[in-house]
This record gives C-alpha cells, sequence and structure tokens, in this order.
C-alpha cells in the first residue's frame, strides 16, 4: 500500500510542477505579447512569473531527488569498490537528509516575517512565495531518506 501512496504523491507532486510550468509559460508569453499591444504593459505579470519560477524550481529540486537525478561528481565511480561507493552514497543521503531537516527547523520564522509582507505589485502574500521551501524541504527529506534506507539495505546485503 505505500507503494501506491507514494506513486500517487509523486505523481501529484509532477502534474503540480508541470502545471505551474505551463502557467509560467503562459504568464510569461502574455507579458511579451502585452508589451507590444497594449500601450501600457501589465506589470504583475513578471511578479507573477518570478514567483512561479520560485515554485517550479524548488518542486522540481525534489522531483529530481525523488528520480536520484541530482547532478553528481563520479570522480570516485569505477576506482572504488561497490561496497564503498555505496557507503558514500548513503552519506550523501544522509547529508541532504540533514539540510532539509535544517531547512524545516528554520522556515517557521521566516515564513511568519515573510507572512506580514506583500509583493510590491501583485500584493501577493510573500508568505505564499517562501511556502515552497518548507514543502520542497519535507519532499526532499522523504525521498532522501528513502534512498538512504535502500542504499543502506542494499550495504548491508538486504533486499
Amino acid at each position: 500500500m505505500t507503494d501506491w501512496l507514494k506513486r500517487a504523491c509523486d505523481n501529484l507532486l509532477e502534474r503540480v510542477a508541470m502545471a505551474m510550468f505551463l502557467l509560467l509559460i503562459f504568464v510569461t508569453l502574455f507579458q511579451v505579447l502585452s508589451r507590444y499591444i497594449f500601450p501600457v504593459p501589465i506589470s504583475f505579470t513578471e511578479e507573477v512569473g518570478r514567483f512561479l519560477f520560485i515554485w517550479v524550481s524548488f518542486l522540481g529540486a525534489a522531483i529530481v531527488m525523488n528520480r536520484d537525478q541530482h547532478i553528481r561528481l563520479d570522480l570516485f565511480q569505477g576506482k572504488v569498490s561497490r561496497r564503498a561507493s555505496d557507503a558514500l552514497r548513503v552519506a550523501v543521503y544522509a547529508l541532504i537528509a540533514l539540510f532539509s531537516a535544517g531547512i524545516l527547523i528554520t522556515t517557521p520564522t521566516l515564513l511568519g516575517v515573510a507572512s506580514r509582507q506583500t509583493a510590491a505589485v501583485s500584493r501577493m502574500s510573500m508568505g505564499t512565495v517562501y511556502a515552497v521551501l518548507p514543502l520542497s524541504a519535507l519532499l526532499t527529506l522523504g525521498y532522501a531518506m528513502i534512498h538512504l534506507i535502500k542504499t543502506a539495505k542494499g550495504l548491508r546485503g538486504g533486499s
């Protein structure tokens, strides 16, 4: 059952990120076209586009962590044993999980300050913009822990 739940969450995350990306394309296209069509360009589109880009970037980072496709330096790949390579991967996943947990711990303060601020043009709450930070950190932490456990089991000789 947990596999089904994970796949459903993964699917939802990817669909939300894709929808935001399509909205980002539409908003950017609308902004460019409005410069040539209207005498005064619609200014909120630049700000909304920037906020969508932030959300897509952070959600994309979580998606890439899920797929274990982050950019990595494979300097030691092929030069060390499989066991040493797995031990290094466990350390990397542990560091990613620790960093994500650190972000989760510090974001309530950030969101408290940001929620009292509004964007200059769109008047959107900056708390809404920064809400993606703990969401992405939570997802990244979960995915890092899944990879950590799988790799550690393989290191121990488990399934």
